[in-house]
This record gives structure tokens, sequence and C-alpha cells, in this order.
């Protein structure tokens, strides 16, 4: 379903412009009863009077980095502010012109909503349950309609697989983040079935561009960032794009503290009018103290009031650190204008540091005990990928065409020290006070070892058949040699596994009319198997890949004041859990089964209401554990609201104050269901204030996250229950000049 949001225009850099006179749509919020729409906002729409999805545009195909095309009048024309998505082996497309859900956001979005991970840009989207906070745990993490984002296969970076294992990518150097939400095998290869989030690099701009700017963050985290990008060269062939963030400070949680560092660069080179080239590369450290590894409630235990418990749980030895590098380099060639073709190759590397806590609760009285594990792992992605992308007709049919090849190495290294193996005992606690505990021999040994090697050879091919002026049809089909090596520590194979599958992607698509969309998909897709975690009792146990299929009916519409979305969804993923031994296992099925649906309104010149809801039915099947089977998968919530209300005064353009909040449902914290985060809502409050200071353009923004501070659970992996992050003020001003 793609995400409800209003048409605006986007502001995309540029040396100057006029005092801000539009309606930014950003962070607004929940009215959690009836929401006022069904369905969602589709902000790509063929034009008007041009029915066909394949032949309304002619022009040169935008490739995965391109910037998307956008209005700058004030008046909205469908057919010139339609974002384009990067969809794998689909090819660039409208977000309408895909039988999929869809949710992007932009680098303005990022600044309207203050945003500091993923999390944040996609905290309206009513699909999306938060089963992480990097406030409080070691990274943010969410889950699509119930299922959580592959970490080793979900991101892409440009649309090439990035490592991200419990980190969180930086928001800076990215344009955009696409979030693709259910199966993904056809577009992008093996992954699990939450979805795809696609980070779009800045690239450079047509005009020169200079921005800095100075934030803010409670209780006192202070950031300096610079953004500046250009041509230059005779007719401006090169293109340069650099970003710069310094952000240090004390948060808002106990002991937290927080220290990040980005740097980023993006060069092109128009070696002729049809060939480009480009050339990337950024570094990313984030370092957070106070952070927990996960609390788990032992057998009987009760898990608590969020608010009764201390937050001050963490201790001096805590903290989390990760370090990502990237390169990235292409050519992009138009053969016609309908035709052309990209190369492109992706290193990347991330290093993650472990050094936090997880509190074992033995009893309802919440004594805790508490081990600190201290290790290094490392994560290496080599990615290269070749398509061709094309339109012609046969006879009245016309056919959007895309033909690709891809290879990838993806190379896990795991610490062999007690640190990670068996974690370093700081003593015992208790939930609801206080107590420092430390450890004089913590440590982290890097003692590496390859642990895992997985290759993926693919080819694919997909058309777009335009059977009619309203009518089209997809066939896609994607053949990949999969195999992944499992290593003991001294080396020798500890299991290995290879399939062959062929996944295919199957729609059909109708326009009801010049603005509407209705769609029927079918996908399949693949995903390596999990292995036992350094806390389970089979550690280092590996299994093979699991399948999942999806089912997707959808309608998408957007007109000048309102529009909306519905999609009714199946998926089935084979189950991985931990049971109530400890033991990680491989058995049965996972069935979501749900309503996706999200609207918006136009209710007055100077009022937007937003709002949306899932209704989601999860829970495992044909399972050989009689305490898992027919229970509700865990971490998922039968019911998410959110709402937002946005108003822009006509007497103050420049001023827009946004209010709005999520309701999240309660979840099951284990696959037996024994345990139970309840159900919770939060509310946020923001606004931004556009001007011009000694002829420059200023734009203020502040916010209160968790405006009354909810005290709340979050869940994941079947095991572990952590706190929510606590209320936080955010602000920034920023300088374009």
């Amino acid at each position: 379903m793609t995400e409800l949001r209003p048409p605006k225009r986007r502001n995309l850099p540029r040396a100057r412009r006029p005092a801000p006179r539009r309606l930014p749509a950003f962070a607004l919020l929940p009215l959690r009863a009836a929401l006022l729409f069904s369905g969602g906002v589709a902000l790509s729409l063929s034009a008007p009077g041009a029915w066909a999805q394949s032949d309304a545009d002619t022009s040169r195909p935008t490739t995965d980095s391109a910037l998307p095309p956008v209005s700058v009048k004030a008046r909205r024309d469908p057919a010139t502010d339609a974002v384009v998505i990067s969809a794998g082996a689909l090819g660039a497309r409208k977000q309408v012109d895909t039988p999929f859900s869809t949710n992007v956001k932009t680098s303005e979005d990022a600044k309207d909503l203050m945003a500091q991970s993923a999390n944040d840009l996609f905290r309206y989207d009513p699909s999306v349950a938060v089963v992480g906070e990097n406030a409080t745990a070691e990274n943010s993490a969410f889950s699509v309609r119930g299922m959580q984002i592959d970490m080793l296969n979900g991101v892409k970076v440009d649309g090439q697989s990035f490592p991200s294992w419990d980190t969180d990518l930086p928001l800076e150097p990215f344009e955009q983040v696409q979030l693709l939400k259910g199966l993904s095998g056809f577009m992008y290869g093996f992954g699990a079935p939450g979805g795809i989030v696609n980070y779009v690099l800045k690239r450079p701009t047509d005009t020169p561009y200079r921005s800095v700017s100075l934030g803010y963050q409670s209780a006192g985290v202070f950031s300096e960032k610079l953004d500046v990008g250009g041509r230059f060269g005779k007719d401006d062939r090169f293109g340069y794009r650099f970003n710069l963030v310094n952000e240090n400070g004390n948060t808002a949680e106990a002991n937290g503290h927080l220290r990040r560092q980005v740097a980023s660069v993006a060069l092109d080179f128009h070696v002729t009018p049809d060939l480009t080239w480009s050339l990337d590369a950024f570094y990313a450290k984030r370092k957070t103290n106070g952070t927990l590894f996960g609390m788990w409630f032992g057998e009987g235990v009760n898990i608590p009031d969020a608010s009764s418990i201390t937050h001050d749980l963490t201790q001096p030895q805590n903290w989390y650190k990760t370090e990502m590098a990237s390169v990235g380099t292409g050519l992009d060639y138009r053969f016609t204008p309908n035709w052309h073709g990209s190369l492109k190759y992706r290193f990347a590397k991330e290093n993650r540091y472990n050094h936090d806590s997880r509190l074992n609760i033995i009893n309802n009285a919440g004594d805790y005990t508490n081990t600190l594990f201290a290790a290094l792992t490392r994560y290496f992605y080599s990615n290269v990928d070749a398509m061709v992308e094309g339109k012609f007709h046969t006879g009245s049919i016309g056919h959007n065409v895309v033909v690709g090849a891809g290879y990838q190495t993806q190379v896990s290294e795991y610490d062999n020290s007690t640190g990670w193996n068996d974690g370093f005992n700081l003593g015992s606690g208790n939930l609801y006070r206080s107590t420092l505990l430390t450890n004089d021999e913590v440590n982290i040994a890097q003692n590496l070892y390859r642990q895992s090697l997985i290759t993926q050879s693919a080819i694919y091919a997909s058309d777009t058949v335009q059977l009619t002026s309203r009518l089209s049809a997809l066939l896609g089909l994607r053949y990949t040699q999969f195999r992944q090596t499992v290593y003991n520590t001294d080396t020798t194979v500890s299991a290995g596994y290879s399939a062959h599958p062929v996944t295919p992607t199957i729609a059909v698509m109708f326009k009801t009319d010049p603005y509407s969309t209705l769609y029927a998909s079918y996908v399949e897709s693949l995903q390596a198997g999990g292995s036992a975690s350094n806390t389970n009792v089979n550690f280092p146990q590996s299994y093979g890949p699991l399948k999942s299929k999806q089912y997707e009916v959808g309608y998408k519409t957007d007109h000048r004041t309102w529009g909306g979305s519905l999609a009714l969804f199946r998926v089935d993923q084979g189950y991985e859990y931990t049971n109530t031994q400890n033991a990680f296992v491989q058995s049965g099925t996972k069935r979501y089964t749900g309503v996706d649906a999200s609207g918006w309104l136009q209710v007055a010149d100077d009022w937007r209401v937003l709002g949306g809801v899932m209704m989601l039915n999860a829970k495992g099947v044909d399972i050989d554990d009689a305490l898992v089977d027919g229970k509700r998968v865990f971490a998922t919530p039968r019911l998410v609201a959110t709402g937002r209300v946005e108003y822009n005064p006509k007497y103050l353009r420049q001023l827009t104050l946004a209010f709005g909040g999520k309701y999240t449902g309660n979840m099951a914290v284990d696959a037996a269901n024994t345990k139970f985060i309840p159900a919770y809502t939060t509310f946020d409050l923001s606004g931004k204030y556009e001007t011009r200071i000694a002829g420059k353009d200023v734009t203020f923004r502040a916010g209160i996250n968790n405006l009354f501070n909810r005290q709340y659970w979050t869940t994941a992996y079947g095991v572990y229950a952590l706190p929510g992050a606590t209320r936080t003020a955010v602000a920034s001003a920023t300088l374009q000049f």
C-alpha cells in the first residue's frame, strides 16, 4: 500500500528561492478512532488523459540513484509531481506503476520529522511497528505488517545489498529512503518477507547548493551538519555532493551519551551526453552509552508495568558502537530515448562492537543477573549488477522490459572469545532500583573467525505488458544460485546449504481513472535460514533457506484534495523461533493476513488530516510444537492506528504546526505466547518556520517526541523485551546559502 501523505512541493536544492509559501508535509498525528479514509496516496500517477502506465512517459529512464522529477508549481499536477522509486529488477518506476505497497520519504521529510533513523521516518505508517529503539537498545528496528526487516538482505543502498546488522544507517547522505512492503524475491533476490528499505544517495545538484544546520536534542546532544553540491567544468560535466555530520552529547536516557560522525561524497562525470560515470563513498561511526542487549524474563516471571521500573538499569561499562564504510561506482548509458543500461559495483563493510548487557529477570520481585557481552563482529559485502531497461510495441501491445544479472558475496566474521560466547558476569540487581555493577575483566578480545560465506548469482527478466490503455500485466522471473557455508571456529565447515530457486512475480493492474489504480499481485521469495545465537542452548546451529508466498489486492487513488489506498494481503513464511527450552528451531509456517489502509483529506485551505490503520492476524500453523501451533506470532500487533493533523495558517504560510500520534496493540514476547507487552499510544508535537535572514533562506524546526512521556515496552526476536524511548525535545536551524 502506498503511504498516505498529501501531495506537496519538495524543496530540492537551489541557489535561491523566494520566501516560502507552501504547505510542507511532516509529522502530524493520530486520530485513533475512525480513520477518515481507507486507502493510500499514490503520489505518482499517469498524466491526465494518458491512461497507459508505461506509454505516458517516454523520457530517459531514471536510475536507482536519480532524483525524482518534481513540480515547483503551486498548483499540483499529478503527472509532474511523481515520486519515482527503485523497484530492483523492475527498474525505476512511478509508485502507482508498481503493484506493491510502498512508502517513500525524502531528505526534506527527514528534516521536518527531525528523524535520526528509519524508525522516525516511518513512524506514521500504520503497517510499521517499532521493535527496537537506539536510545535504549543497540539499534532502531521495525517490523512491517508484523515481519521484521531482514538485517542481512533487507537493507539496500542504491538498490544493492548493504550490511546493517543491529545498526542504523545515517540519514544525512541520502536523498530518499524507500520502503517496499512485503516479499521482494523477484526484485531483489533472497530476503525475509518484511520488505526492503532502500537508501538512495544524494547526488550532485544541477545548481549550486550549500546548507549548514545546527541541532539540539535533550538532554544535551548538539549537532553540526554541512551539505554542499553543484557542478563545474565545461558544460557542467563534473558534479559533486558532500555531506559532513558531527553529533555529540548526553541523551535523555539514564547514563545515555551519543557520539556520531558521518562523511559522504558523491561525484559524477558526463563522459558524453548519453554516458554518465558515478563514484560515491561514505563513512559513518556511532557510539551510544547506556544501552542494553536485551531483557529476558524467565519462566513464570511476569513483565511489569513499564512505568513502575527504574530506567537507570545500564552500567558505566555498557555501550554499543558501529562503524560502516562503503564505496560504489557505476556507468549509465542511454542507447536510445527508450532504452538504457547500467553497470554498478558496491563494496561495504560494517564493524559492530558489543559492550552491553543482557538482564535475566529471575522472579516477580524484579531480581536479575547482569551478563555483559563484549565482542567485535564484522560484515563484508560486494555487489555487481548489470541491467538493461527499455520500451517497445508489438502491434497495439506495449512492453516495458527489464533484463539483468547480479552477483554478490556476504562474509560474516564472529568473535570466538569469552566475551561473546559466555559474556562477563557483572552481578545482580533489581528492576525497581538502580545498582552499580562492574567487572574489571571485561574486554573485547577481537578473536575473529569467518563464521559464514554467502554467495548469490542471479539472472532476471520482467515485462510489463500494456494490454489496453487501462489494463496492464506484469510478468517477472528471477533465477538465483544461492550458496551459504557456515564455518567452525577452527575454519572447518560446519554446514553448507545451496538452493537454485526460480521466484516469480505476477500482477495485473487496472486504471479505474487517470489517478487511480486497482491491482492484484502474487510474489514468491526465499530467505537464508537463521542460526542459533550465543544465547541459545543450540548455538551455533544453522538452518536451510525458508520459502515465502504473498498474495495482495490493492487500490490506490490520489486527487487534488483527498486520496487513499487500501491493501488486503496474506503472507505465508517458514517459521523460526526460540522454543521453551531456549533452543532456536525451524518448524511450520507463519501466516500473516491483514488489511493495510490509509487516507488524507484537505478539510480547509490551512488544515489537513491524515490517518491510517492496520489490522493483522498472524499465527503459526502446521508446527510440530503444540505450545506454538495456532498461537499468535511473536512481536505482531493485531492493530496499529496512526493519525496526524497539520495546520498551516493562510495568514502566515511560513509556519506549520503538527500534532499526531500512534497506537500500537499488544504483542506476544515469545512464540508460545506465555508473555505479552501491553498496547501503548505515543503523541508528538512539532513546528516549522521558514523565513529569510540577510537575504538567505533559514528554516527553524522544533518538536517533542513522546509528548506525554509514555512508558512502554518493545519486543523482538521472540525472546526479549526492552523499554521504549522517553520524552525527547529536538530543535534545529538550517541556513541555505
